[in-house]
């Protein structure tokens, strides 16, 4: 928490930065004249809640109080405080006897005023009122049923003792607008009747909307607000209307705070982050911090729950979220509700069912969601382009985006945004989830990689890498590149997961297996040169670290980088050329799928003129049997239901010793082969030969 408080809701008089006491003072000079001008009056200082009225009373009541131009009696009086309306009435005139002047001169004064009070009180409310004697009141009202004295004959008494005052008497009544309608009409009823007395004047604070809602709610204005607001103007003389914050005074107190809490939460804006924060204030924020408590109250939000998740979300996407939860809690419940799935480019049926041209009939469709939602017609479109600068599936409707969904959710990954699913729950459970990993955790197992080998930290990430593969792999690719020395020891760890997570080849959050290939290829490119052929024959030790090495290596041609080539593929032809040699002298029956994969590897990274003659040889004067060969080249498909077979490499086969050579080699088996082959067979090594067979006899054609 910062030292500034933003959750108080006190008058704070010493802080002027809105400019009230100049108001203040304007004010207490205007109620001056007012006394000058008329024996009572009431005044009004109106403002909406929040717009600082508590603060602009408590400097007025300063300056009422110094008379300076009239030497006031002050009473402050807060109607709310009393339980119900006879306590209140009671309070009233307690207050007004209490505020007559010491001394026996006015013992008589203060008598009179209690007896006026008895005059228009019920009998059985006057016990308690100091210096007012039960059965005396009891006699008094006896006395006025007889006709001997009546309420008018104890105004006019009252009134006498109140011209002779020197100093004139000043009510400030707050929180009128915290009142039932029954509590508020009693307030005007007694105002008017004391407001009448000589040297009696009125200072009411309230919002003006909630005080014409109550009194619409009651017999005077039966609900008319025309009505109500005629009532309202028969009270009060004088409005004092609190001057509205200038937009550049909202501005400031908004920078100040914002710029205090990054300051203690160690928070730097990018130059991005700072467009989208002030294109969304003038577009959209602004209009809703229009008093103190508003900015306030949004600054309380954020300070209260960023601390946890400092580090861990993008603090401008956090306040963004933070504004519509705070004000527009409706639209914020659906984000992480019924919306989520579409915000994250999750919703793949909807996806499938959009059509390109259809972004205006898409944006309209959210718009009418939004107003579903609550929001006002007149804000949906600002709140649509809020939530597009969130959400890349938005974004792409809003800005006409042809470049692809994943491009967009990268740029939210990188900036830790709520639009990449890996940070949206952390957003709305104001933490890092249990089955999620702090970044700050992730950044500790590289800051300790990179100070050498550490088995405990190696498990840890090992394990988390392999239980939560694309998001793990993710956060470590974005940060590797700092940590060199780490890169080379997360390199084998990577290797190891690729042998682990091969079957684990889709999700619809994305590949594991793809994920630790490009979690491979950026570590590599931060190892070291002179490392590079010590790191990957250590990958090379795991069983599919040679395959891992090799697409590595494919990604890194596809730069065009040779300064991240060379150093980098003298090793990887090496591993796999030393794979394949492991099997070239024996029976392919007896070579795994897994160990046959290593020879197109090997052919892409040392080229088909080294390795093509080498296979060749194998197959003419070496121990490979044709049909083994041929099997081993049909590829395998990957699915969402799991791999299965699909079409023989007869371009691979062509290349490397001609299908001549199967022609003339399987000659018996093609002629003989009969057999209808399905499409997708699962991956066995007898479907294999039949998939070969069967394209090999549809190539060659039918015999003469």
């Amino acid at each position: 928490m910062s030292q500034r408080s933003y959750f108080r809701d006190d008058p704070d008089p010493a802080n002027d930065s809105l400019e009230r006491r100049s108001f203040a003072q304007s004010v207490v000079g205007a109620l001056a004249q007012v006394r000058q001008q008329s024996k009572s009056s009431v005044a009004g200082l109106i403002g909406p809640w929040g717009s600082g009225k508590s603060t602009t009373l408590s400097m007025v009541l300063d300056g009422l109080k110094d008379g300076q131009d009239v030497d006031w009696t002050v009473v402050e009086l807060n109607p709310w405080l009393y339980s119900d309306t006879e306590s209140l009435q009671l309070g009233f005139f307690v207050a007004l006897r209490e505020a007559l002047p010491d001394g026996s001169k006015w013992s008589q004064g203060r008598e009179r005023i209690g007896n006026f009070f008895t005059a228009i009180s019920p009998a059985g409310k006057v016990n308690g009122i100091a210096g007012v004697d039960a059965s005396a009141a009891l006699e008094s009202v006896g006395k006025w049923i007889a006709g001997d004295v009546s309420a008018n004959g104890m105004k006019a008494r009252a009134e006498k003792v109140l011209e002779d005052l020197e100093k004139p008497i000043m009510f400030v009544l707050d929180d009128l607008d915290r009142l039932t309608p029954e509590e508020l009409l009693m307030v005007f009823k007694l105002v008017r009747l004391v407001g009448r007395l000589p040297n009696i004047y009125y200072l009411l604070a309230y919002d003006e909307k909630t005080l014409l809602d109550l009194i619409q709610q009651t017999d005077v204005a039966a609900g008319d607000r025309l009505r109500a607001r005629d009532y309202m103007e028969k009270i009060v003389q004088v409005r004092f209307d609190m001057p509205p914050m200038r937009p550049k005074q909202t501005l400031a107190l908004l920078d100040s705070a914002l710029t205090e809490l990054m300051e203690r939460y160690g928070v730097v804006m990018d130059e991005q982050d700072v467009i989208r924060f002030s294109a969304t204030y003038q577009d959209l924020i602004s209009g809703y911090l229009t008093t103190p408590r508003a900015v306030n109250r949004y600054i309380a939000q954020i300070d209260s729950l960023f601390d946890s998740l400092n580090d861990e979300v993008n603090f401008v996407e956090f306040c963004l979220l933070t504004f519509l939860r705070t004000f527009e809690p409706e639209v914020y419940k659906k984000i992480p509700g019924s919306w989520r799935a579409e915000l994250l480019g999750e919703d793949v049926g909807r996806m499938l069912r959009q059509r390109s041209g259809e972004n205006a009939q898409e944006e309209a469709r959210w718009l009418k969601e939004l107003s579903e939602a609550g929001a006002a017609d007149a804000r949906t479109q600002s709140i649509f382009d809020l939530l597009s600068s969130l959400f890349p599936a938005l974004e792409m409707i809003k800005k006409n985006y042809s470049g692809g969904l994943g491009s967009l959710q990268d740029k939210a990954e990188r900036r830790l945004g709520v639009g990449h699913r890996d940070y949206f729950d952390r957003y709305f459970s104001f933490g890092v989830p249990g089955d999620d990993v702090p970044n700050r955790t992730v950044r500790g197992w590289l800051v300790r990689l990179g100070e050498g080998p550490d088995e405990s930290v190696a498990a840890e990430l090992e394990a988390s890498l392999f239980e939560d593969t694309v998001r793990i792999a993710r956060k470590i690719e974005a940060r590797i590149s700092e940590f060199p020395d780490a890169a080379c020891l997360i390199l084998p760890i990577a290797a190891d997961i690729r042998s682990r997570v091969v079957h684990q080849s889709f999700s619809i959050v994305g590949s594991p297996m793809l994920a630790v290939e490009r979690l491979a290829r950026v570590a590599m490119e931060a190892v070291p040169s002179d490392r590079a052929h010590a790191v990957i024959l250590e990958m090379d030790s795991y069983e599919y670290g040679a395959i891992l090495v090799s697409e590595v290596l494919e990604d890194l041609r596809l730069t065009g980088d040779e300064g991240k080539i060379t150093p980098v593929e003298p090793a990887v032809v090496e591993v796999l050329h030393r794979r394949v040699e492991g099997f070239i002298s024996r029976d392919l029956k007896d070579v795994s799928d897994h160990d046959f994969r290593h020879v197109f590897h090997w052919r892409r990274a040392a080229g088909k003129e080294v390795v093509d003659p080498i296979l060749r040889e194998a197959l003419i004067g070496g121990p490979w049997d044709a049909l083994e060969f041929a099997a081993l080249n049909v590829s395998v498909a990957i699915s969402g239901s799991g791999e299965s077979l699909s079409d023989l490499r007869i371009d691979f086969l062509e290349e490397v010793v001609g299908l001549d050579y199967f022609y003339e080699n399987l000659s018996s088996e093609l002629d003989g082969f009969e057999e209808s082959v399905p499409d997708h067979l699962p991956v066995t090594r007898e479907n294999r030969r039949k998939v070969a067979l069967a394209r090999l006899k549809y190539r060659r054609g039918p015999r003469d």
